[in-house]
C-alpha cells in the first residue's frame, strides 16, 4: 500500500510526454500503457495538471517491464524537450550560465515535483546538487531515480552542449546489471548504493557564460513560474473544479455531479466548499467558458465554429447567443477586433 504522503506528492503532468515518446520509440503504444494503469493522457493539455508521484513511478516501472530495459528511465529522460518544463524550461534556456539554470531549478523545484528535496552545495572547485526523497515518502524505485537525475543532466546539456558532463554521479539505487549504460549516458563515473543522489560539476564548466543568455526573457518566465507556485500552494476547490471543467468541455458541459465524482466528493460537499469560497458551480462553468472563448477567438487559427465545439456547445448558433449575452458582442465581431 502506498501511504497518504506519497499519494499527495505530485509531479508536473507534462513529464508523461518524454516517457510516452520513449515507449513509442520502443514499439509500445503509450496511450494503451497509460490506460492500463489508469492515466488519462488528455489531461496533459491542461498546463496546471499535476500527476501523483506514485502514478509517475508506476508508468516508468511499466516501461521497464514492457521493454525489458533496466535503463528505460535514462532513455525516457533523453526524450525530454525544454518546453515540457513550461516556463521553467524556457527560463533555464535563457539563463546566463548552467549554474544559474541549476539555481533556478532549486528555486522552483516544487513546480517539477513535491516528492524530492533538492539542494546545492559548493566549494572553490565543485558544485554539487543533492536530491533525496522527501520524508515520509519511502524509497523511490530505481528507474524513477534514473529519470530524475538524467533529466537534470539533459537540461544542462541542452543549454551548453553534449560536452558538458558531471565530474561524478552518486545514486542511491542498487547497482544495475550493466552499469556501463549509466556511465555512458552521464559521461561520468557512477557509484551506486549511496546514501544520497548527487551530481557534481566542475565550477569552471558550469559558470561558463552562455551565448543564449537572455536576462529579460529569463525574468519573465521566472515570474510565470512564481505565479504558478503561488497558486499551487494557495490550493482551492474552485481551481480543481475549473481544471476538471476544462478537461470535459469538448464532450459537452459537465454537470456538477460529474465534477464532484471526479474530485471524489459528494455533490453536497462540493456545493458547500464552493459556497465557502464565494462562488458556485454554474458561475465557474460560465466563467471558464467565457475565458476560454476569448482565448480561442483571439487565436488566428481558430474559427468560431471550432471554438463553439471546443466549449461543448452542440451548435455554433447556441454559442453565438451565449457569447453575445456574456459580452454584448457576437463572436465574429470580437474575433475581428482582437486581430486588429
Amino acid at each position: 500500500m502506498v501511504g497518504d504522503a506519497q499519494q499527495n506528492a505530485s509531479v508536473m503532468g507534462a513529464f508523461i510526454l518524454p516517457v510516452a515518446t520513449a515507449l513509442r520509440l520502443r514499439g509500445e503504444d503509450p496511450l494503451q500503457v497509460m490506460a492500463d494503469i489508469g492515466l488519462d493522457p488528455a489531461r496533459v493539455a491542461n498546463p496546471e495538471w499535476r500527476l501523483p508521484e506514485a502514478d509517475m513511478q508506476r508508468l516508468l516501472q511499466r516501461g521497464v517491464a514492457l521493454t525489458g530495459d533496466e535503463a528505460f528511465g535514462l532513455f525516457a529522460a533523453l526524450q525530454l524537450q525544454p518546453q515540457v518544463l513550461r516556463s521553467l524550461g524556457l527560463a533555464w534556456l535563457a539563463s546566463d550560465t548552467v549554474y544559474d539554470g541549476l539555481r533556478r531549478m532549486i528555486r522552483f523545484s516544487q513546480l517539477l515535483t513535491t516528492g524530492s528535496d533538492l539542494r546545492l552545495e559548493e566549494d572553490e572547485e565543485l558544485v554539487r546538487l543533492y536530491s533525496h526523497h522527501a520524508l515520509g515518502l519511502g524509497d523511490m524505485i530505481p528507474c524513477a531515480v534514473d529519470f530524475g537525475l538524467a533529466v537534470i543532466v539533459r537540461m544542462c546539456r541542452l543549454t551548453m552542449g553534449e560536452y558538458l558532463a558531471p565530474v561524478s554521479v552518486q545514486m542511491v539505487r542498487p547497482p544495475p546489471t550493466d552499469s556501463q549504460r549509466w556511465e555512458y549516458q552521464f559521461a561520468a563515473p557512477v557509484s551506486f548504493g549511496e546514501s544520497e543522489n548527487c551530481l557534481s560539476w566542475s565550477r569552471s564548466d558550469i559558470e561558463e557564460p552562455l551565448v543564449t543568455g537572455d536576462p529579460g526573457l529569463a525574468r519573465v518566465n521566472d515570474e510565470h513560474s512564481q505565479a504558478y507556485l503561488d497558486s499551487f500552494f494557495n490550493h482551492s476547490t474552485s481551481r480543481d473544479v475549473v481544471g476538471r471543467i476544462i478537461e470535459r468541455l469538448p464532450d459537452g458541459p459537465p454537470s456538477q455531479r460529474q465534477i464532484a465524482d471526479a474530485l471524489h466528493l459528494s455533490n453536497r460537499t462540493l456545493q458547500r466548499k464552493l459556497k465557502e469560497e464565494g462562488t458556485s458551480f454554474m458561475d465557474l462553468l460560465q466563467d471558464t467558458r467565457l475565458q476560454l472563448a476569448r482565448k480561442y477567438l483571439r487565436s488566428p487559427g481558430r474559427s468560431v465554429v471550432e471554438t463553439a465545439y471546443l466549449l461543448g456547445f452542440s451548435e455554433p448558433s447556441t454559442f453565438s447567443r451565449a457569447f453575445k449575452r456574456w459580452t454584448g458582442q457576437a463572436p465574429a465581431q470580437y474575433r475581428e477586433q482582437s486581430h486588429h
